[in-house]
């Protein structure tokens, strides 16, 4: 460290190592000690920190704690505990080592994973990119926690073969922030391979229940119940009392963010029960807790017009408002819900319901089958497969059909 410290303070002054090796040693012997591959005596060090004008003792410790506060802030985002995040991030900000080069790789990918947490895809995606272009070596646990990084941003922009592939190659011998069994299990779970994402899930429930992170279980207790809907709709009793008890766990645990994931999640279950006046009121209680720039709310809103217009809860004149508002929303670079899904309906309020088809056909469809998105798919191709069915492309229904029909029930 104390190389570093020395290359650090000889540099910020503009320095050369010819300037402050005169009289204390060679240019030779300054620059094996910068790269800490030498050995030296403390007295050259005492030397060397007197021309530069700094304490050893003082910048060790400053050095050192600069690199507690971003692992502490990395432990808080999973935790996530927004009050300390906040802090932690303005303080680390304010610090000049955050231009060390020896922190430059451990604060890109600290900052790439604040910047995930937050939804910021754009600004995340600059500090991997710059990672990547910075051609600089990474220690083995940064090399993992890149990966962690490209895993969460490959999901949330859709790609979540990507994602998986990325994830299930970290070491879990040397990268022990296992939130990423987490991220695994939801990457599994959209392209629906149901047993891995209950694997993980499990997994995950383990490792938060095992640091205390008393919300993110109740993220992989969530997780694990949907997957009880995921191919057939389970007992409506069973599943019901088990998402009430999750309600209540919530408000124990002051968790409004998460109550309304459980919200949106039970009036998605109803929808599929085609209990439409029950869901809405599920999808209003999910949408009355987030705001409109959380990334999850397009989704929501999504779900909650497709409800809407399938059980003709609202008037089309307040839906199109609401479906005009989702297009705008979805022009924004935060948001990773892409405006098609929006525009399908305006058609379809529109009455151009030719075009919307065409829509999930030419390019909805498209892109989920490039994502991999399988849950998706399959919600799109139903749609698809009623329109056929309705407007006497039979043959076109038919060959949907063999998708959407579990290929054990063809045997």
């Amino acid at each position: 460290m104390e190389g570093r410290i020395i290359k650090y303070y000889r540099e910020k002054a503009k320095l050369t190592q010819k300037d402050i090796v005169q009289g204390i040693c060679s240019i030779t012997h300054i620059s094996k000690i910068e790269r800490e591959i030498t050995e030296y005596s403390s007295e050259i060090v005492t030397l060397l920190c007197k021309r530069l004008q700094i304490d050893m003792k003082e910048e060790k410790s400053k050095f050192y704690l600069f690199g507690k506060k971003m692992e502490e802030l990395q432990h808080q985002i999973i935790l996530q505990n927004n009050l300390e995040i906040d802090r932690l991030k303005a303080e680390l900000e304010k610090n000049p080592l955050k231009d060390s080069p020896d922190f430059y790789a451990s604060y890109s990918l600290t900052f790439a994973r604040y910047y995930l947490y937050i939804g910021n895809l754009e600004k995340a995606n600059q500090y991997i990119s710059d990672i990547h272009q910075g051609n600089r070596s990474l220690s083995i646990f940064e090399e993992n926690f890149l990966k962690h990084n490209l895993g969460i941003y490959y999901f949330l922009t859709g790609r979540n073969k990507d994602c998986i592939r990325v994830l299930t190659n970290i070491d879990h011998e040397i990268y022990h922030q296992n939130e990423y069994y987490y991220h695994l299990a939801v990457a599994h779970y959209v392209i629906n391979q149901n047993v891995q994402a209950y694997y993980y899930g499990e997994k995950a429930a383990s490792y938060f229940h095992k640091t205390m992170n008393v919300h993110r279980m109740i993220d992989a207790e969530t997780l694990l119940l949907v997957q009880l809907n995921a191919k057939s709709v389970a007992n409506y009793i069973e599943i019901k009392e088990r998402y009430e008890a999750l309600f209540r766990l919530c408000d124990a645990c002051g968790a409004a963010p998460r109550k309304a994931k459980a919200y949106h999640n039970f009036a998605y279950d109803l929808h599929k029960r085609q209990m439409y006046e029950k869901s809405h009121h599920y999808y209003l209680l999910a949408l009355s807790l987030v705001e409109e720039s959380d990334g999850i709310y397009l989704m929501f809103l999504e779900n909650f017009i497709g409800n809407a217009y399938y059980g003709n809860i609202l008037p089309a004149e307040e839906l199109m408002t609401k479906v005009d508002r989702g297009l705008e929303i979805s022009q924004k670079k935060t948001h990773a819900l892409p405006s098609f899904h929006f525009t399908f309906y305006k058609y379809l309020l529109s009455g151009l319901k030719q075009q919307a088809f065409q829509l999930i056909e030419n390019t909805i469809l498209p892109y989920y089958r490039e994502s991999g998105d399988t849950l998706m798919i399959e919600k799109n191709e139903r749609l698809l497969f009623y329109y056929y069915a309705e407007n006497g492309k039979t043959e076109s229904a038919l060959k949907l059909a063999r998708n959407l029909i579990p290929s054990s029930t063809l045997v």
